[in-house]
C-alpha cells in the first residue's frame, strides 16, 4: 500500500492557521484544562455545581476579560451538563440576537425566548406559541409577514420568533417599536416563558434534572449613557435583573467586566450572587520569574491544535513547527497569558512564513506589529499610571485602571499560595514593555 503523501508546507500552514482562528472556540479534542495556572478555576466548580447541586432555578453571571476563553468554557460547562441529563440550550447572543452597538434588556429577553420555543418542540398546548398568536396583529408587522397565523404550521408560527428577531437585530428603525412591545407584554411573556418552561419539562426523558440557558457573548454588549438616564447596563443588569432572574429554570448570562469591576459590584452580587471571573493564564510569576506550568499549558494549547492536522509536527513543536524552543517559549511569554493574543501571534507569524519552520524572526514582526496597535492604544497620561502598576504588580480598582484593564494594556491574574491564599495581581502586557515611553515612564517615575 502507497503510503499518503505529507501534505506540503503551504497546505500544512493553511490548516495550522485555521485551527488557531482567535474568535472561534477550540473543538472538543483542542480542549486543555489550565485551571491550574488560572488560580484553580474551573467552570464546573465555579458554575456547574451551583445547578447540579441546588433543588431550585439559579441564575449566575459570568465574565471575564475579551478573549481569554469564556466561550470555551461555557461550551466545557454544557457538555458536563448534558453528561448529567440537563438539556441545555446554549446561544451566543451577538450572532442572531442582538446587536452590540445597541442592546436592551428587552432584546435578551426576546432572545431567550425564541432559543427556548425553537429548541424544544411542544406540539399541543405551546404556551409561547399561543402568547404570539394572541398578539399576532400587533407583532405581524415586526416579524415582517403578512400571512394569518392560525394558516401556518406549527413550525412556521414557531419561526416567526426568529423573524422578530431578526427584525430586531437587522432594523434599527423597527428595533424601538419591538422593544416598546416586548416592554409592554414583559408580564405575559414571562409568565408564558414559564409556563413553556414547565410543559418542556413533561416532554422530556424522566431522567432530565432541569433546562439551562446560556447566553453567551452579551460582555459584548457596548453601555451607552444617555443624559439624566442609567446606563443599559444598568437598565439591563440592575434596574431588570427581577426578569432576568424570573425565569423558572436555570441561566447563565455573560456581563460585561467593567460591570463587575465598579462600583455596582456589590449590588450585581446582592442580586445575582457573586460573579464569576475567568482569569488569565499566569505565564509568570509576580516577581517576573518563568512560570514553567503556565508556559507547559500554553505548549499544550498549541500541541492539541496542531496533532488535529499532523501529528508529527505536533510531536516536535520547537524543531519543525518552530526554529527553536526559545522562538515558540518567546511567543507564548509575549501573549501575556491571553490566549487571543496567543492565537493572534501565530497566525500573524504565519503570515511571515513561506516555509516551515516558523522562523524566530517571523515571530518577532508578528510581536512587533502587535505592539504598535498598543502604542496607538495608549494616551499620554496613561504611561505613568503603566509604570506605578508594572512597579507595584497592582492595579487600584479606579476608572483610569479600569479603562487599561478593558483594552488589555494591563492583564489580571490569579494564584493561591501554599497556605491556601488566594493572590491577586496586575502588570502590563508584555508587548508595551519595550516601548520607549514605557521605559522612560519606568525610569522617571520610581515607585516603592
Amino acid at each position: 500500500m502507497t503510503a499518503t503523501p505529507r501534505p506540503s508546507d503551504e497546505e500544512l500552514l493553511t490548516e495550522i492557521y485555521s485551527s488557531f482562528e482567535p474568535f472561534k472556540p477550540p473543538v472538543k479534542e483542542a480542549y486543555v484544562d489550565c485551571q491550574e495556572v488560572r488560580g484553580r478555576w474551573d467552570v464546573v466548580r465555579e458554575l456547574g455545581r451551583r445547578i447540579t447541586r441546588s433543588k431550585e432555578p439559579t441564575c449566575q453571571l459570568y465574565t471575564g476579560h475579551r478573549g481569554v476563553g469564556k466561550s470555551t468554557e461555557l461550551l466545557r460547562l454544557r457538555e458536563f451538563l448534558e453528561g448529567r441529563g440537563y438539556f441545555v440550550v446554549y446561544f451566543a447572543a451577538d450572532n442572531e440576537d442582538l446587536e452590540p452597538q445597541d442592546a436592551e434588556y428587552a432584546d435578551i429577553l426576546f432572545a431567550c425566548t425564541r432559543h427556548l420555543v425553537q429548541s424544544i418542540p411542544i406540539d399541543n398546548h405551546n404556551p409561547l406559541v399561543d402568547w404570539l398568536r394572541e398578539r399576532w396583529e400587533s407583532m405581524k408587522e415586526l416579524a415582517r409577514s403578512e400571512v394569518q397565523f392560525d394558516g401556518l404550521s406549527l413550525e412556521g408560527q414557531i419561526a416567526q420568533f426568529g423573524s422578530i428577531s431578526s427584525t430586531l437585530r437587522t432594523i434599527p428603525d423597527k428595533r424601538r417599536e419591538i422593544r416598546q412591545k416586548v416592554n409592554d407584554y414583559t408580564p405575559s411573556l414571562v409568565a408564558a416563558l414559564n409556563d413553556f418552561i414547565q410543559e418542556a419539562q413533561k416532554t422530556l426523558p424522566e431522567t432530565c434534572p432541569g433546562i439551562v440557558i446560556m447566553a453567551d457573548n452579551l460582555d459584548r454588549i457596548v453601555e451607552i449613557q444617555k443624559e439624566g438616564q442609567p446606563s443599559n447596563y444598568d437598565e439591563i443588569y440592575l434596574n431588570r435583573s427581577e426578569i432576568l432572574r424570573g425565569l423558572a429554570c436555570h441561566v447563565i448570562y455573560t456581563v460585561p467586566i467593567s460591570m463587575v469591576y465598579s462600583e455596582r459590584a456589590t449590588r450585581l452580587e446582592d442580586n445575582y450572587d457573586k460573579p464569576d471571573v475567568l482569569p488569565m493564564v499566569m505565564v509568570r510569576y509576580p516577581d517576573g520569574t518563568l512560570n514553567p506550568e503556565g508556559l507547559a499549558k500554553f505548549r499544550e494549547i498549541i500541541q492539541k491544535r496542531v496533532a488535529l492536522i499532523d501529528a508529527d509536527l505536533a510531536e516536535h513543536l520547537d524543531s519543525q513547527l518552530f526554529d527553536s524552543p526559545e522562538t515558540l517559549e518567546h511567543l507564548c511569554l509575549m501573549s501575556g497569558g491571553h490566549l487571543r493574543i496567543l492565537m493572534q501571534l501565530i497566525q500573524r507569524a504565519i503570515d511571515w512564513t513561506d516555509r516551515l519552520p516558523i522562523t524566530a524572526q517571523a515571530v518577532q514582526i508578528a510581536i512587533e506589529e502587535a505592539r504598535e496597535t498598543y502604542l496607538n492604544t495608549i494616551q499620554a497620561d496613561q504611561w505613568k499610571l503603566l509604570a506605578q502598576v508594572c512597579q507595584n504588580r497592582f492595579a487600584d480598582n479606579d476608572p483610569h485602571c479600569l479603562r487599561l484593564l478593558l483594552n488589555r494594556c494591563l492583564l489580571e491574574y490569579r494564584y493561591y499560595d501554599q497556605q491556601g491564599k488566594l493572590h491577586r495581581w496586575h502588570n502590563v502586557h508584555p508587548l508595551i514593555e519595550d516601548l520607549p515611553a514605557f521605559q522612560r515612564a519606568m525610569t522617571q517615575n520610581p515607585f516603592s
